[in-house]
């Protein structure tokens, strides 16, 4: 038996993948070392554009990274359905819908909504190597991303699969085409229109993936997107009838065949009723129920963490008016020294903003990762507005809570108006770090501590 990572991983090498590419986040990262990827990208953003850009050049790239990095990639990941792609380009997304390893429960598939396009989510290990398989064909075919939905499910199952033959498909350097690839309003509306076209061959083409196989119309059916095995479960004891739906868009023609004569229509997803609004929407009077799948509550599985008590001790004896966070094992501490966090690499920013708003001793706490993924972005402004906000940066060799992946970038450059300190937290004592915090309070320029851990 097999993992679903190993199904994609094998389908994705069979297919012919020949760049990948990652940021860290809810499984993506042990994906991508399977795939043989070495260099994890600065942020999410970066990791689509490199892929993008190694497509482009006639390379079959993967990305992949969790939902929420999908928001860090919105503005390449929609543009790239509006210029296309040379060679395949696959997108695998990884929707932590149960709230396993992220901030909030996000479901990826409504950026479906914005150009459409191809995404697949298998409900097994033998279609996920399948769909993985096919996927730079399709791409290649549509000359559009395609993407796969990974959700907890799914991760969680177990499978068999044959392999198929290696498909490794030149595809040449593309010819200069600026009415494609160029985005920019003169090219806007001629690429919307090829866009539409692209689409209208793919809800063709998902209907042709699908058996049109004769039902038992008992009255009772089920459709079922992606693994919703723990659902089905229950309405398999009760002998309906469930289709199994694998695509966006959906198979119109085959939802319509399989509810005629369905008085209960119950339909199984993973996350929010995205898949429901579609299939009411192909079946307008028919009446259908929603069933979005189990949340369990995984708040427990969260550690509130103790690594940084002393740091958090002397960070409190300094009597700071307001303490921003960025996500990290530090996010949750058990003295509650942080008092709000808005998302990855943010802290920065939003302490930033809280001083413009009126506060007059804020810190913003973040390590190294997200600090590199974004964080420093917004330092030359900072410096700008002469704002002086006191940065705390935990320095622990990466990204730690995936695992420790080498962020690329220089942590410790400071233009020269920043006062730089910087300790060892084991060989430092409770009053040493106190005695810097608070010299860092009476600074009045912007001021940044390294904590060596």
């Amino acid at each position: 038996m097999k993992d679903v990572l190993v199904g994609i991983q094998e389908g994705l090498i069979d297919g012919g993948v020949e760049v990948v590419t990652n940021f860290p986040g809810f499984k993506s990262h042990v994906l991508f070392s399977k795939l043989g990827g070495k260099i994890t990208s600065v942020n999410e953003k970066i990791a689509y554009e490199i892929a993008w850009g190694a497509s482009y050049a006639g390379k079959r790239s993967a990305v992949m990274f969790k939902n929420v990095g999908l928001n860090d990639a919105a503005d390449p990941f929609l543009n790239s359905h509006l210029v296309g792609v040379n060679a395949g380009l696959v997108v695998i997304v990884f929707d932590d819908v149960e709230v396993e390893g992220s901030q909030s429960r996000q479901d990826s598939r409504h950026y479906f909504d914005f150009f459409e396009g191809l995404w697949l989510e298998p409900d097994s290990v033998e279609q996920a190597y399948i769909l993985a398989y096919h996927s730079f064909e399709w791409s290649e075919k549509f000359k559009l991303p395609v993407v796969i939905r990974v959700t907890n499910q799914l991760i969680n199952a177990s499978g068999t699969f044959t392999r198929m033959p290696s498909t490794i498909r030149k595809v040449s350097v593309t010819k200069k085409d600026r009415r494609q690839f160029l985005i920019h309003p003169t090219n806007a509306s001629h690429q919307r229109q090829e866009l539409a076209k692209k689409n209208k061959r793919i809800r063709d083409f998902v209907e042709n993936l699908y058996e049109s196989k004769v039902t038992r119309k008992n009255g009772r059916g089920a459709i079922s997107f992606g693994r919703c095995a723990r659902e089905l479960n229950d309405f398999n004891k009760e002998d309906g009838d469930i289709l199994r739906i694998f695509t966006y868009p959906i198979p119109e023609r085959r939802v319509k065949e399989f509810a005629k004569g369905k008085e209960i229509l119950t339909v199984f997803e993973q996350g929010d009723n995205f898949g429901e609004e579609k299939i009411r929407a192909a079946l307008e009077k028919q009446e259908t129920t929603s069933n979005t799948g189990i949340i369990p509550n995984q708040s427990g599985k969260y550690i509130i963490s103790e690594h940084y008590e002393k740091l958090f001790r002397a960070l409190k004896a300094v009597e700071p008016d307001i303490v921003i966070g960025d996500l990290g094992e530090y996010t949750q501490d058990t003295l509650e020294s942080i008092d709000a966090c808005l998302c990855f690499g943010s802290s920065l920013s939003v302490g930033a903003g809280a001083l413009i708003g009126g506060a007059k001793k804020v810190f913003s706490i973040t390590g190294d990762a997200a600090y590199l993924h974004s964080g420093k972005n917004v330092i030359p402004e900072i410096l700008e507005r002469k704002i002086p906000l006191k940065v705390i940066v935990i320095c622990n060799s990466g990204s730690q809570g995936t695992g420790g992946q080498h962020i690329p970038g220089d942590l410790f450059y400071q233009p020269e108006p920043v006062e730089k300190y910087s300790v060892e937290y084991r060989k430092t004592g409770l009053n040493e770090f106190v005695g810097v915090l608070a010299k860092m309070s009476k600074s009045k320029s912007l001021s940044v501590l390294y904590v060596s851990m």
